[in-house]
């Protein structure tokens, strides 16, 4: 046991850092510093590079100093006029009723309507208590964005300027691409009142404020604006529905639905209401009481339109189509003829 660990070497640790490397290979040799990357010298741009790219820069600062000022001061001037029209928009009951005339109902001796003369009113009815057929059809056909926008659509003017010019008009005449909230307002006048000094008759006025142009375009887009602030969508749709013209007389949805089908408004289903919505675009020229062929072949492509964007299901378009709307009893009859008159 006493001569135990004899003839080794005794232990030496090792040495970590300077010094030659131990034997036995035991020691690390330390990492290398990465060396600095090399920087290039910076290229240089030759004299007519330099003037080029020196010239475009500056004209960039140029358009750019003009068009956010004139940006600024258009968005001032929108501001103004819309704050302007805002404060003078009425409530809505104030503007419901838009005869030009008044209006003569003629009752046979059973109480019963046989006639009626002058601009019909049937009166006030609301977006809420039209039926629901009757509301999805005029949005489907006059404003499929009408929820989503706010008072104009670019979108939809720039659509109208493309089919206009490829049909040879001009970018503003034939389809104008207005908004429900811009047909409202056109229906407002602007806000015009009408002056007996000024126009002749409240014909020529309604002439004059259905007429269109570029002034009264850019007219009417604070005033929609202004709409679109101080009344709701439900607000606009209710002006809409009472005041739009329908043809025969009949001012407003309320009116023409009694007037053509001898029902209320909030009566009429998917083939009445195709028929209504349809008077939008040309209401003396699509009245069943002048072409009830032409009116039908209005109402079904509105029937397609109400399909196309969710409101009808196709069996629903399929049955309307099949059972078209009819006239009622006095509308048939002309409406009295001569007898009325007299």
């Amino acid at each position: 046991m006493a001569g135990s660990g004899r003839g080794k070497s005794p232990l030496v640790a090792d040495r970590r850092y300077g010094g030659a490397k131990p034997a036995g290979g035991g020691g690390r040799t330390p990492p290398k510093k990465p060396s600095p990357p090399r920087r290039r010298s910076p290229r240089k741009r030759g004299l007519i590079a330099g003037l080029v790219f020196g010239l475009i820069s500056l004209i960039w600062r140029i358009v750019w100093g003009i068009s956010w000022r004139i940006g600024a001061v258009t968005a001032l001037i929108l501001f103004g006029a819309t704050f302007y029209f805002y404060a003078q928009l009425p409530p809505v009951t104030d503007l419901l009723d838009g005869r030009a005339r008044g209006s003569v109902t003629l009752l046979d001796r059973d109480g019963r309507v046989f006639a009626w003369r002058g601009e019909t009113f049937g009166g006030t009815i609301t977006s809420d208590t039209v039926s629901d057929h009757l509301r999805n059809a005029v949005v489907a056909t006059e404003d499929k964005r009408f929820y989503r926008h706010f008072g104009i659509s670019p979108r939809g003017i720039a659509s109208a300027v493309r089919i206009n010019l490829s049909e040879g008009r001009g970018p503003l005449s034939g389809n104008g691409g207005s908004t429900i909230t811009q047909q409202v307002a056109k229906l407002l006048c602007l806000g015009v009142a009408y002056d007996p000094a000024k126009w002749k008759s409240e014909a020529e006025y309604e002439t004059d404020c259905r007429q269109g142009g570029v002034w009264r375009k850019i007219k009417e887009v604070p005033f929609a604006l202004a709409m679109e602030w101080k009344y709701s969508k439900a607000d606009i749709l209710t002006i809409y529905f009472n005041r739009a013209y329908l043809g025969a007389g009949a001012r407003g949805f309320e009116a023409a639905a009694q007037r053509y089908f001898g029902r209320s408004a909030n009566q009429v289903g998917p083939a009445e209401a195709a028929m209504l919505a349809g008077l939008l675009k040309a209401p003396s020229y699509y009245a069943p009481t002048n072409n009830m062929e032409r009116a039908r072949d209005r109402a079904s492509v509105i029937l397609g339109l109400m399909e196309e964007q969710g409101f009808l299901t196709a069996a629903e378009v399929k049955e309307a189509r099949a059972n078209p709307a009819r006239l009622s009893q006095a509308a048939q009859a002309k409406a009295g003829g001569f007898f009325a008159d007299w």
